[in-house]
């Protein structure tokens, strides 16, 4: 990773001062702009019993083609555009979590199609929350559909820009700019709609705008209405240099999933060859012993793992399975929880099925757990994201239990928990093909939302 990390106090030093003119001076292409600001946000409730609420505080924002870097608040957030990875660091802990890019925009655009439903839904039963407003939705998130007719109107007031969209005030933006170097100007863009959002209307409007403005307004309503003011106090150019996260140590949230991604090992693909050629030498033992369940559990507990289909071995188990009446329950149970079941009675059979298997005490029982938390979740019931956690427990390396479970946690709307799924799954197994939905999830994020990469 080729990043920049710029503290406030780097900036206001003499030295590095003074070496950012000298590299100005000579145009040095290897150079970043740095950006500070003074944000001024007052949040005013929904609720108008609450009182509203201003603060004041610096932001250091330092731009670059593969990354952006926001240093405020007490924490450095940098965007990495070459990995696709966001790392939050805590200046004052000394540790730095780090999350998918993938997780910021999906959840932008899962929430805001989930919103635009809602605000449709409400306005056909006559009931128009402010909330509900079409586009102040696309303003927040920074998104639009494509059958979006939003209309966005602009007009000089004050030496200022104003962006309305039905009479209500969007953003303001001032005509004074300061210059900055043409091949960034699209990462400061980048840039405003990470960290403020911004109907997409105002920013092809300010396509042709050079530089950064000395002032911007932007008024968003989410949980309140909030009037955030960017006020440009400096532009300088740092030198290029790889940043470095020397004296942090990585963090997770103490909660699930991230306990146990922990569990992981950074040798992940060497620990699932050796637990799969176990699950394999153990069914066919198991098989030979006239053990059939026994060994269809562990080949699912391979196949769960590596998510490669042994079609060789069904075929020559067929006969035994077939006729081996605990093993078509298994079966059976395990298909009421796939994504076409949509049987409710079905996956109430199937839960008593898994009940009746586990009473028998079968070797690799985690793969019923992650059997019977798929039909738990097809049934809305919450304890088969425990269920899916309980066989990671047991076993780190099922990479489909992975998957699954990150597709609750999406469906939920928790994305840095999908991903963080997703991910390791990916480390545990980068070719198997369950995996490869997620990589189309992710190449359609990017086709469709470029202006966030």
């Amino acid at each position: 990773m080729a990043l920049i990390a710029v503290t406030a106090s780097t900036i206001r030093s003499k030295s590095v001062s003074a070496i950012c003119i000298f590299v100005a001076s000579l145009g040095i292409v290897n150079a970043h702009p740095v950006l500070t600001f003074t944000v001024t946000s007052r949040m005013e409730p929904l609720d108008q019993a609450k009182a509203a609420t201003t603060e004041t505080f610096p932001l250091v924002v330092t731009l670059g083609h593969q990354f952006l870097v926001l240093d405020g608040k007490g924490h450095r957030t940098i965007y990495d555009f070459a990995m696709n990875r966001v790392l939050r660091l805590d200046l004052a802990a000394n540790n730095f979590q780090d999350y998918s890019l993938y997780a910021d925009i999906g959840f932008r655009v899962l929430e805001f199609y989930n919103r635009v439903k809602l605000g449709t839904m409400l306005q056909s039963a006559n009931l128009n929350p402010a909330f509900s407003d079409l586009a102040k939705i696309e303003h927040l998130f920074s998104l639009t559909d494509e059958k979006s007719s939003t209309a966005v109107d602009s007009a000089h007031s004050d030496g200022n820009r104003v962006f309305r969209a039905q009479q209500k005030i969007l953003m303001t933006v001032s005509d004074e700019t300061r210059k900055l170097p043409a091949p960034y100007q699209t990462e400061y863009w980048r840039f405003l709609r990470y960290y403020a959002g911004g109907h997409p209307a105002i920013y092809s409007a300010l396509n042709s705008l050079k530089g950064v403005p000395a002032a911007l307004t932007i008024v968003l309503m989410d949980h309140g209405v909030e009037t955030r003011t960017l006020k440009l106090q400096t532009v300088t150019m740092a030198p290029d240099a790889p940043y470095s996260l020397a004296g942090y140590e990585p963090s997770y949230p103490n909660q699930e999933p991230f306990n146990s991604v922990q569990l992981v090992a950074a040798d992940a693909q060497v620990q699932l060859q050796l637990r799969s050629s176990k699950a394999r030498q153990d069914r066919d033992a198991l098989f030979s012993q006239g053990k059939y369940l026994d060994a269809l559990l562990a080949y699912n507990d391979a196949y769960l793992s590596t998510g490669e289909a042994d079609a060789g071995w069904l075929r020559a188990a067929h006969d035994q399975l077939s006729v081996d009446a605990m093993s078509l329950r298994l079966i059976g149970a395990a298909a009421a929880g796939t994504p076409s079941a949509s049987d409710a009675a079905a996956q109430r059979r199937a839960l008593e099925d898994f009940a009746s298997i586990r009473a028998l005490k079968p070797q690799y029982s985690d793969v019923i757990d992650v059997f019977e938390g798929n039909v738990r979740l097809a049934l809305r019931d919450d304890q088969g994201k425990q269920m899916l956690l309980s066989a990671l427990h047991d076993n780190p390396y099922l990479t489909g239990a992975w998957h699954d479970l990150g597709d609750f946690y999406y469906r939920s709307f928790h994305m840095q928990e999908a991903w963080s799924c997703w991910d390791v799954a990916r480390r545990i197994a980068p070719r198997a093909p369950l995996m490869q939905q997620v990589n189309q999830l992710e190449q359609v994020l990017r086709d469709r939302n470029p202006q966030f990469f």
